[in-house]
């Protein structure tokens, strides 16, 4: 058995798959553990058994019976062993590099794991950083009750809090690279299933993720894109004309992530 230590770990994908696998899924079940002791009685000049309605040495047996909890570490173990178990074409395959044979051999929805290093996206890292520094700007300021940003920094910070503040509530966007570099994998994570806290997500780790589809070379994935709702609306051509040409993030956040590489959907990410 391998233990894990889970760092993301979708357990509305893992109820799902159980559910698949089995027709039913449950969060709980009852055990009856078997238990004895020895009794014994001492019967003058040395130890005998005593049968006719008394004590006698031996054992006694009794059953305990209890309710416990199918862990989501369990439930995971056992997709990964389903995956294992399956047939050779449907196998679980494990990389830690990807070849051009791979790649081009990899289908949708097929299941691999793989050992790969993540990372946010530019939009992400940056807001982070602004948002720690501000918080670091607070602090000192209320140590030595000196002004420790000017103006043009304090509005700098707030237009990034509001581009964060667009962010609230939609998925993480990340990467995840190969030691390589070549075919990255890119994916979209909720928040609500992290196990760590996300500075310690980044780094390397294992993950065990489903593929949706290739991006092939020539094309490529924009990250977080903030004129992405812009962009899908409803415009007559008189309305496009006076659109701004570029409309992309700018330069300091713009996040491409250039094919040939993929899109998944992790299932865990674990060390």
């Amino acid at each position: 058995m391998k233990l894990r230590n889970f760092l993301y770990l979708n357990t509305k994908i893992i109820e799902d798959y159980i559910s698949a696998i089995d027709g039913y899924t449950y969060d709980e079940e009852s055990q009856a553990i078997a238990t004895s002791r020895e009794n014994a009685v001492n019967g003058g000049l040395g130890l005998k058994t005593i049968s006719a309605g008394g004590s006698h040495n031996g054992k006694q047996s009794e059953e305990i019976k209890r309710s416990v909890k199918i862990s989501d570490a369990a439930k995971f173990d056992k997709i990964y062993k389903y995956l294992q178990s399956s047939d050779d074409d449907e196998q679980l395959k494990y990389y830690e590099l990807l070849s051009d044979d791979v790649y081009n051999e990899l289908r949708r929805d097929d299941f691999i794991e793989v050992l790969v290093t993540a990372r946010f996206s530019k939009t992400k890292e940056l807001t982070d950083s602004v948002r720690k520094l501000a918080d670091l700007a607070t602090m000192i300021q209320d140590m030595t009750d000196q002004q420790v940003l000017d103006k043009k920094a304090t509005e700098a910070i707030n237009d990034f809090s509001a581009l964060d503040k667009m962010k609230l509530g939609k998925e993480i966007s990340c990467v995840f690279n190969f030691d390589d570099g070549k075919y990255p994998l890119v994916a979209y994570l909720d928040e609500k299933y992290f196990r760590c806290e996300l500075y310690s997500f980044v780094g390397q780790s294992y993950m065990l993720c489903k593929v949706i589809r290739k991006i092939p070379k020539g094309q490529n994935v924009k990250l977080d894109e903030i004129f992405d709702d812009i962009k899908k609306l409803p415009l007559n051509r008189d309305q496009r004309r006076k659109m701004p040409k570029n409309i992309d993030n700018p330069d300091i956040i713009k996040d491409v992530v250039k094919g040939p590489a993929m899109i998944v959907v992790p299932v865990a990410v674990y060390q």
